[in-house]
């Protein structure tokens, strides 16, 4: 019985594998086979008994051909329907079982390889109707409708994906707001406080010319952070408003356009800057502005913390496209690893310039570009930087 049943097992695995139309023939190929077995069976069955009667009425003036039965003298009505019953299977059982078996096979057929896939596709359908996107599509076959199955598991999964992305956002947008907030509080206190001072005591000539020039320039660096602050906002949301732009280039010549920027910010350093590349040649699809951008950012940042040299290598691993940017100085501090990426991100001890708007920004632009942006320390010396793009591949 074991046997029997891992053989069942193996067939059920084979026809689920089949595509709907080969499937359909597998199972009508079994049907008919059964079909034939019965029909020989139920032949064979009707020729013994009519053998048998033959034989009881082989002395009356029965007449018997075949298995059809000429006179009926000497036959009791009880026989008389046998025969009629027994005559009735031996020439129609063949259309009999063939009726069942086409119905046993479209019964079978829908309850195996179609039903189960539209109720699994339907009941995800309904959880994502009312918004909940964690069902997973449990539906594994390589036939039409596993594939259906498999393409609304993607959209699942996009889905997904991309409701835990707006989630991110909001919550992105709100420290962004909250960070905004809390670093123009400063520059509007010293404002609002040196106007109420020069309100209060210039009328009454108790200010200086060089106490009130002194309070102006004040007030005027607190305006100009407050600018800076809007144009930093301003940043923050066109970069989260970038449309991509994807077109095919060679990856040789996206190394050439880094090694342009390489070359025009070494004018402007002695540190020197090495590329390594470590890829085969290929089409991809990408945003190149895109990555220039966050190439830009990164290298800026490693020149202004580099000591003596920075080291760019770029791979491409399937479709991750990946630009590391090294350099030789103190490394990220544990703050900074933690939290490098938020947006107006300071240290209260040596804190960086424009250190969390530019990371910040690169992570937008790399999470647009369906990568990641990751920070951490060399084991050697120096911190590293690594920004990865999903690109696309030629496949002509």
């Amino acid at each position: 019985m074991d046997w029997l049943e891992e053989k069942i097992e193996q067939i059920q695995v084979f026809l689920q594998e089949k595509s709907l139309l080969k499937a359909l023939v597998c199972y009508l190929c079994i049907g008919m086979l059964g079909v034939g077995t019965m029909y020989w069976i139920t032949r064979n069955i009707c020729l013994a008994w009519i053998e048998v009667i033959t034989k009881r009425y082989k002395d009356s003036t029965v007449i018997l051909h075949s298995v059809g039965i000429w006179n009926w003298y000497d036959i009791n009505s009880e026989e008389k329907l046998l025969l009629k019953i027994i005559n009735f299977f031996y020439y129609y059982c063949l259309y009999i079982y063939t009726i069942i078996c086409f119905c046993m096979v479209g019964k079978l057929f829908l309850e195996k390889k179609i039903k189960p896939a539209i109720l699994a596709i339907a009941q995800a359908l309904n959880y994502i109707n009312m918004g909940d996107y964690s069902h997973e599509i449990n539906w594994r076959s390589k036939d039409e409708i596993g594939i259906l199955c498999k393409k609304v598991e993607e959209m699942r999964k996009a889905l997904l994906k991309n409701k835990k992305d707006q989630w991110k956002q909001q919550e992105e947008q709100r420290k962004i707001n909250a960070a905004f907030a809390h670093d123009i509080r400063t520059p509007l206190t010293v404002i609002r406080g040196y106007t109420e001072f020069l309100q209060k005591y210039v009328p009454q000539d108790k200010v200086t010319k060089e106490m009130l020039l002194e309070k102006l320039n004040t007030i005027h660096e607190q305006e100009e952070r407050l600018l800076q602050f809007a144009k930093t906002m301003t940043t923050i949301q066109n970069i989260e408003k970038w449309e991509l732009i994807g077109t095919w280039c060679y990856v040789s010549e996206v190394i050439g356009k880094l090694e342009i920027v390489i070359q025009g910010m070494e004018q402007n350093t002695k540190k020197k800057i090495n590329l390594h590349i470590d890829l085969l040649e290929q089409k991809v699809f990408l945003d190149i502005n895109l990555l220039l951008e966050v190439f830009e950012n990164l290298l800026s940042n490693a020149l202004r913390y580099a000591k003596n040299y920075i080291l760019v290598k770029v791979m491409l691993n399937g479709k991750d496209f990946t630009i590391f940017v090294k350099d030789d100085g103190d490394g990220f501090s544990e703050k900074a690893l933690r939290g490098g990426m938020e947006v107006y991100f300071t240290e209260e001890e040596n804190s960086r310039e424009h250190f969390g708007i530019g990371l910040s920004i690169c992570k937008m632009l790399c999470e647009n570009h369906g990568g990641t942006l990751t920070l951490q320390n060399s084991i050697e010396q120096g911190a590293i930087t690594a920004a990865t793009f999903v690109v696309g591949l030629w496949e002509g």
